[in-house]
This record gives C-alpha cells, structure tokens and sequence, in this order.
C-alpha cells in the first residue's frame, strides 16, 4: 500500500480479526485496487424505454456498454414480462480497455445512475423499501443510499424521502444529487436529527442510519481518512452515533424497519452499537446483520444492520402500489402538488409531503422556475424531473453520446441547432433521450444554460 497504515489501527485489527491468516488476508487486499460499483436509476431508464422513440438509450445498452455484473442481493423488478436489476459491479478492465469513464460520461450527467461502492448499495436492499413508504434518511449526503430508496418509491402510492445532512455543505452535495436523479417527491434538510425526532415521532416507516463513523472501509480509496483515524475519534464516533441511533428509534413508526450501517471494522461501532439499540429498546428486534470484508468480498468494507420496531404499522397497501404506477406528466405531478417559493425559486411541492416548516430546509419536492423580475426561467432541476416524450412544454434537441455537441454541451459551449428544432425560446438537449439541462434557440444556435457548478473542465 502506498500510504503506511497507523500502528494502532493495526493492532485493533489482529484483535477483531483474531486470525493471523484473516489478518494477512485482509492486509493484502490494501495492494488491490478499490472496487466501484454502478447502480441504475431505473425510473428514468424504463422511462425512456417505453416511450416509444427511436433513438434512445435502453437497459440492455447500457449492461452492454459498461460491461455490468449485478452483485449479490442486487434488487430488481419485474416490468412488462422482463427482470430489471439496480445495482452492479463495474468491469475496470473492460472499462479501460474501452477507454469509457462513467464518472465523465453525459449519461452520468443527465442521471441514468450514479456510482457507488457496490457493499454500501446492499444496505437500502435489505429495508424492503416499498412504493408507499415514508422514508427518512438521517446521515443523508453524497446521496447514495436516498437516491436509491427513491427509486423505489411513488408519489402516487404516497410514497416519499426525507434526507437529512447535519453539514450545510454537504447538504448541497446532497441536494444536487437529488436534482441531478430527477427525484420530486422528496426534501433535503440540514438538522440535528434531536430536531427530526421531536417533529416526527413514530412517523417514519423507514428510517436509514448510515452513521458518521471511523472511516476504515475508506482507507483503500481515500488517503485522507487515514489521517484523521485515531483510536479517540473512533470511541466520538460511537458515542455520536448512539445519541443518532436513539433518536431514529424514536421517529420509528410501530412495524416499520431501520437500518444502521457504518464504513468502519470496529467492534464499538457496528455490533456495539445494535447491542444497545437492543438493550435500551425492547421493542426493537434485529432482523439482519453483516460485516462486508475487503478481503472476503468484492468491496471496501460495511457493517449493515437491520431492525424491527414491535407494533402495527400505520400504512395501509394502496390498491395500486407499483414502483413505476407514477404521475408521468408535469401537468399530473402539478395537480397533485402545492406551490412554495423561497426568495425568487418557486417549488412545486407534492401533497403527500409532511410539514417541514420548523426545519431548515434545503430542497421541498421539485424546483421548477425562478422570478427574475424581468423575466421567469426554468430551473435546471426540471429538466432532470420532466420525462422529455411525456412533456410538450419544450422542444428536445436529442444528441446521440457519439455526436461532440453533447460533450460541448456539458462544457457549457454554444451549440448549433439542427432540423428538429426552429423558431426561438427555451429547449431541452438530451443525450440518447436522457435529458442533460436547457438551452435557449436562437437562430438556429443554442445558448448554453447548464449550470456554471455542474461544467465539464477537462
């Protein structure tokens, strides 16, 4: 390994492993390169699948273009007759050898999936989201683990999310990667999760704890972890994450399910700690536990637990509950939604949505235009919400991912027009049909109005 692991941590190792060969094992696999995983944002996916246009990606391409392998336990559902699965492991020497970047692809812009480590995507698995669940996730950003359970979730059905970040500024990476999955029927907020309880006691159906922790299971692909590890910032984090762990025990509805997971080995914050959800709560039952080696499975390390609140729960199944039974069109989500302004941004906020107001809110539902005085423009979380062949709002200027105006494009440059766009006003550009942000025609160019934060640079 390149950067010298902390003596300390080694030690503790040998002691939880208590095996010099599983000691070795584990030790080598810090020689081996980090493992990625790719999950799919079926939602948009099987949008465009059944739209009915030429022209745009599907399913079966992109497993074929990527070179994907579902891992274990990967959640899947059954549409029109065919198995669709969510999460993968990324092939690196397919990926090399096809000189493709999934990270750096517009495909990743316009939200088709979002990379993940492929243990981490096992955690939202084993909740059995359904589509008319109330989730809250309380330890929210980048994202990975909120964005998955929206796709599993219909406003139609009553379903929703709220995710919670405690640091403002990853709260707008959060934020962002909600805009960017084109997720409406949730909220990000910035709130000690003290709060959180307080407003929503047993209101939760779902409740996601991926808890501030150690950081181990990052060592392999961030060296910066390795030098803020200390055996005294290990003994804050699980202190910390009891105090969370209480609170989301809290905001569990009767009958509902939580998860708590860490990126961390040690025993204090992953066992220890479900122990005394246990121990200081009767009514919870533990349903599922697991550790996720680096040197027994394709990953970089996860503790994930499951567990049970005692009690009827307060949901009833809809008569049509499917994942993908959804309000398709904006002019459907807009009568069953509420307008909500902040500043000069105007949200269309679902119905379905609890009352946020006491919390400090960072996103409600979708933000869809802003009042600029002179004048009303789109906002770039539109176009990631809107299905561009179930919309007539905006003419789709569709590129394929090969043609350099998409790369331009996502550069922020000025791009000429073609034959399926005239006239002048305010357009969508997509990719393959994949939707990338808005652009304004004018004479047969298009001026860029991808976000300046968002640009390619390289």
């Amino acid at each position: 390994m390149q950067y010298p692991l902390p003596d300390a941590f080694l030690n503790r190792m040998k002691e939880i492993l208590n095996d010099p060969e599983s000691f070795d094992a584990f030790l080598a696999s810090y020689d081996r390169h980090p493992e990625r995983g790719l999950r799919l944002n079926l939602k948009k996916i099987l949008s465009l699948e059944t739209s009915s246009q030429e022209n745009v990606i599907t399913y079966d391409q992109i497993i074929r273009e990527f070179g994907l392998h579902p891992i274990p336990d990967a959640s899947s559902v059954e549409y029109q007759g065919k198995i669709y699965y969510r999460e993968f492991y990324m092939d690196e020497a397919f990926l090399e050898e096809k000189n493709l970047r999934p990270g750096h692809h517009p495909y990743h812009d316009a939200g088709l999936y979002y990379i993940q480590s492929p243990e981490a995507m096992q955690v939202v698995n084993h909740l059995n989201i359904r589509p008319f669940d109330r989730v809250i996730d309380l330890c929210a950003s980048p994202g990975g683990k909120s964005t998955q359970a929206a796709d599993c979730l219909s406003q139609k059905a009553g379903g929703f999310i709220i995710s919670n970040e405690y640091v403002a500024l990853r709260a707008r990476t959060l934020s962002s990667n909600f805009e960017r999955m084109g997720i409406r029927n949730g909220a990000v907020i910035n709130e000690d999760t003290s709060r959180i309880a307080a407003q929503f006691p047993e209101f939760f159906t779902r409740v996601i704890v991926d808890a501030p922790c150690s950081g181990e299971g990052m060592f392999r692909k961030d060296p910066k972890s390795i030098e803020e590890w200390s055996p005294e910032n290990v003994e804050t984090c699980a202190a910390r994450q009891k105090e969370i762990v209480e609170n989301a025990v809290h905001m569990l509805a009767p009958g509902g399910l939580m998860s708590y997971s860490t990126c961390t080995y040690e025993t204090c914050e992953n066992e220890d700690i479900v122990r005394y959800i246990l121990e200081h709560f009767p009514d919870m039952t533990l349903l599922y536990e697991k550790r996720h080696w680096p040197h027994k499975d394709r990953g970089e390390g996860h503790f994930v637990a499951i567990l049970k609140k005692a009690g009827e729960e307060p949901l009833s199944v809809p008569e049509q509950s499917g994942i993908y039974d959804d309000y398709h069109t904006l002019d459907e989500f807009h009568a069953h939604s509420f307008s909500f302004r902040i500043k000069e941004q105007h949200y269309l906020v679902p119905d379905i949505m609890p009352e946020l107001k006491r919390l400090k809110l960072f996103r409600n539902g979708l933000l869809y235009e802003s009042d600029l005085g002179k004048r009303i423009e789109p906002e770039h979380a539109l176009s990631h919400a809107l299905d561009p062949y179930r919309q007539s709002l905006y003419p789709v200027l569709n590129l394929s991912a090969k043609d350099p105006r998409a790369e331009a494009y996502l550069h922020g440059l000025q791009i000429c027009s073609d034959e399926q766009l005239s006239g002048k006003g305010w357009c969508l550009v997509a990719c393959d049909g994949a939707v990338l942000g808005f652009g304004k025609l004018v004479n047969g160019q298009i001026k860029n109005h991808y976000p300046k934060g968002l640009r390619w640079t390289s």
